[in-house]
C-alpha cells in the first residue's frame, strides 16, 4: 500500500500538526458557509395583507410574545402595527389590524434567537385611479329652449381646469354648421366656486331686438330649428385630464319668452299639518336651475329642497312635520327664467313703447296655509 508523502499534499515536514489543523479549518468553513446559506434564506414577505416569515422553521414562542422577534412599523421610532399573529403552514405570519393603506411604506423586522436580523420594506397598495370625469348635465334640461335663450349650465363631475375653454366648445346646427361667437366669450370665465359648473352667456346684443349684433349678425338661435351643443373630450379636469368622452346635448327652439315672471301664475300645493309631506310650486314655465338652488325660503322651517320637471317645478321637504298656520315663502327678485326675465320686468323691454316698471324691493312674498 503506497502512503502519500508530506510533500505531495503540500505539508512540509516541519509541519506534524498540519494536516489535522487544515481538516478542521475545512470543516470550520463548511459550517460557517452552511449556516450563512440558512440565515440567507431567511426572508420576509407580503402575502395577500400578511407579513410573512419564509424559510425559518418557526420554534415555540417566546415568552415575550411573537411581536418581540417579528414586528412591522410604518417607520423608524414608530410603534409597530397592531395585529395577530399565527402560524400559518409552518409559517410565522403577522396580519395587521387594518387594511395597508396607500402611499404608506412598511418596515418589517424579524429577530428570532440565533438568527441574524432581517429586515424587509413594503409600499402599501397603490391609490385607486380616479374615475375619469365627465359632464353630468346640462341645464335647462328641457328639450326645447326659447328663441332668446340667455343661459346655459354645464355640470362636470369634478373640478375643471379653468382657461382656453372657448375652442372645445361648439354651437352646431341642424346641418352640422358651427354657429359664430354663440357666447360671450369672457377672460374671466364664469365658473361656481367649485369649478364644477360654468355658465355659458349667449350674447345679450344677439337676443335683444333693434341692437347692433342682433341687427348685424342675427339672432344666436332660431324658431323651428334644432342645435346640438358640443364639448370637446380635450377639456380637461383639474388634474390636466381630459374628459371622459365628448358631449353632445340636442335640443329644439321654440317662441321667445318675453314675459316678465308672474308668481300669481304659480300653483301651489300644500300638505297636511302633522305631516311632513313637501309643498310643491308648479310654476307656469321653466326657470333659471341655478337661481333656484337659492331663491326661496319660508321663514322658520327648515328642510330640504328639490326641482323636478325640467326646472318647472320647486318640492319643499320639511326636516320636521309641519304645524297648522300661516306661512309665507319668500322669492328673491333676483329669480329669472329661461330667457333672463325676471319677476314683474322683462329682459327685453322696447321702452319707447312699453316703459319698464322701476322695482327696487328685493324680495317678494306668497303666504299659504297648513290645515
Amino acid at each position: 500500500m503506497l502512503t502519500p508523502s508530506r510533500s505531495r499534499l503540500g505539508i512540509g515536514a516541519s509541519e506534524p500538526g498540519a494536516l489535522v489543523s487544515g481538516v478542521v479549518k475545512l470543516a470550520l468553513a463548511a459550517l460557517l458557509l452552511s449556516c450563512a446559506g440558512a440565515a440567507a434564506s431567511v426572508s420576509i414577505q407580503l402575502q395577500n395583507g400578511a407579513f410573512q416569515v419564509t424559510g425559518w422553521a418557526p420554534t415555540p414562542e417566546p415568552a415575550a410574545g411573537w411581536a418581540s422577534v417579528f414586528a412591522v412599523s410604518t417607520g423608524l421610532d414608530v410603534p409597530p402595527l397592531f395585529g395577530s399573529y399565527s402560524i400559518e403552514n409552518g409559517t410565522l405570519s403577522f396580519r395587521p389590524r387594518f387594511p395597508l393603506a396607500s402611499g404608506v411604506t412598511y418596515r418589517a423586522t424579524f429577530h428570532a434567537a440565533g438568527t441574524t436580523l432581517v429586515e424587509a420594506v413594503f409600499h402599501g397598495p397603490a391609490p385607486a385611479a380616479a374615475p375619469a370625469t365627465r359632464v353630468l348635465a346640462m341645464y335647462p334640461s328641457s328639450p326645447q329652449l326659447p328663441a332668446n335663450q340667455l343661459k346655459l349650465y354645464i355640470v362636470f363631475s369634478a373640478p375643471m381646469q379653468s382657461g382656453d375653454i372657448w375652442p372645445k366648445l361648439h354651437l352646431m346646427d341642424e346641418n352640422g354648421k358651427p354657429s359664430v361667437l354663440p357666447f360671450v366669450e369672457l377672460d374671466q370665465e364664469l365658473w361656481n366656486r367649485d369649478h364644477t359648473r360654468l355658465t355659458l352667456l349667449f350674447d345679450p346684443g344677439r337676443i335683444k331686438r333693434g341692437v347692433k349684433p342682433n341687427v348685424d349678425m342675427g339672432p344666436v338661435l332660431e324658431e323651428g330649428k334644432r342645435y346640438t351643443l358640443v364639448i370637446d373630450r380635450e377639456l380637461k379636469d383639474g388634474n390636466g385630464v381630459p374628459l371622459e368622452a365628448a358631449f353632445r346635448h340636442e335640443f329644439s327652439v321654440g317662441p321667445a319668452e318675453r314675459r316678465g315672471i308672474d308668481p300669481k301664475q304659480w300653483k301651489l300645493s300644500e300638505p297636511r299639518a302633522g305631516t311632513d309631506d313637501p309643498l310643491v310650486i308648479q310654476f307656469d314655465r321653466p326657470l333659471d336651475f341655478a337661481l333656484l338652488q337659492d331663491v326661496f325660503q319660508i321663514p322658520g322651517v327648515s328642510g330640504a329642497a328639490s326641482l323636478g320637471g325640467g326646472e318647472t317645478q320647486w318640492r319643499f321637504r320639511p326636516t320636521q312635520p309641519w304645524n297648522a298656520g300661516e306661512y309665507s315663502l319668500i322669492v328673491d327678485m333676483a329669480l329669472e327664467d329661461l330667457a333672463g326675465n325676471r319677476i314683474g320686468r322683462p329682459f327685453d323691454v322696447d321702452t319707447l313703447v312699453s316703459p319698464a316698471e322701476r322695482i327696487t324691493q328685493p324680495t317678494t312674498a306668497l303666504s299659504f296655509r297648513i290645515q
